[in-house]
């Protein structure tokens, strides 16, 4: 889903906006897409309202912006690789670390600790 609207932003927006711009964008639209598929899907939580809930969700998308708002100017200006493989090469590393913390924190059920 990321890297869906990551390349339709970069390649709708190229040469009007900064890469790292269409990141942020494609983060959070990513978010605001799959947080209820996660929240009802994937983990079958109804533990914390909506907004609060999002708010934890994205607490830990941001984790993987920050990986991408680092990660890609580290990539694309001091090693050379186009826009859309160092994008693909950092969506690699973030979706470990989210699921774990997703299930340990956003969704955690507290009524079985």
């Amino acid at each position: 889903m990321y890297f869906g609207l990551f390349w339709l932003g970069w390649h709708l927006l190229q040469g009007t906006a900064p890469y790292l711009a269409v990141t942020a964008a494609a983060n959070f639209a990513t978010a605001l897409i799959v947080y209820p598929l996660y929240r009802d899907f994937v983990f079958g939580s109804a533990t914390a309202g909506w907004i609060r809930g999002f708010a934890k969700f994205y607490t830990v998308y941001l984790m993987g912006l920050a990986c991408s708002l680092l990660g890609m100017p580290l990539l694309i200006e001091l090693l050379g690789f186009p826009v859309l493989l160092a994008q693909a090469l950092l969506i690699a590393i973030v979706p470990v670390v989210s699921y774990l913390l997703h299930h340990f924190w956003t969704f955690r059920d507290i009524s079985h600790t």
